[in-house]
């Protein structure tokens, strides 16, 4: 619960003495009773009592249900903010730099640049694509399993971008082996361990450790953000 001014200028003295006891010991109040908490603030439980009412409680059990209310929606708000804490910590490593650095080089070097992304992904690819098209550097999207693949001379060095989905394994594995016979650099960026296909890749981006979460939602912004930084890279 959240406390109101105009009901911290309702209290008395006494009462504003188990305020303040409150707010710095919430988790200790939440197992005391009535009587512990009169004690620890050296007022009587009828002070207690009214402090509760002026808080808008009917009672001692009340305001503790209400406290207890406010420390679970600040614990999962610490969670969240540890989520994209652990993230941001993840994306100033060498691992992480180092993966976009090399692939910056090899995109550099590319004569042709293709951008894959099958389901949930196929919207990011084509978005991905057309970032890159305005930062100088051409790339046409992929965003089913329907396209040929462009053959390429021999000399040429062709690369392509996929975007790692789990539920399109069985279906990137064929169409990374088609690639990877037509001498395509082929690199993952993906936010989970790819197993197997590790070993068709020329690079692998690993854009975050795990779903980035708030609350309920998982986050786009690794993805993002790791071809925001590849665009820097080839543009600085």
């Amino acid at each position: 619960m959240e406390f109101t001014y105009s009901q911290v200028e309702s209290l008395n003295e006494t009462e504003t003495y188990v305020y303040n006891y409150v707010v710095k010991n919430t988790k200790k109040v939440l197992n005391e009773s009535i009587r512990e908490l009169a004690n620890n603030t050296h007022v009587s439980t009828a002070t207690v009592m009214r402090f509760c009412k002026k808080m808008g409680c009917e009672g001692f059990t009340e305001l503790k249900y209400r406290l207890k209310e406010i420390e679970e929606v600040q614990e999962t708000d610490q969670e969240e903010k540890n989520d994209f804490y652990d993230y941001i910590e993840y994306i100033k490593s060498k691992e992480y730099l180092d993966s976009i650095k090399k692939t910056a080089d090899i995109i550099k070097r590319s004569d042709l640049f293709v951008m894959l992304g099958f389901g949930i992904h196929s919207d990011f690819a084509n978005h991905a694509a057309r970032s890159f098209c305005r930062s100088g550097y051409y790339c046409y999207a992929i965003d089913n399993d329907c396209y040929p693949v462009v053959e390429v001379a021999e000399k040429q060095n062709p690369v392509i971008v996929i975007v790692y989905e789990k539920s399109q394994e069985k279906n990137l594995f064929e169409i990374m082996h088609q690639y990877k016979s037509c001498h395509y650099t082929i690199i993952m960026i993906a936010n989970e361990n790819i197993g197997v296909l590790s070993n068709l890749c020329d690079d692998v981006i690993y854009v975050s450790k795990g779903d980035v979460r708030m609350g309920q939602v998982v986050s786009s912004v690794p993805f993002l953000y790791a071809i925001e930084r590849i665009i820097y890279e080839l543009t600085k």
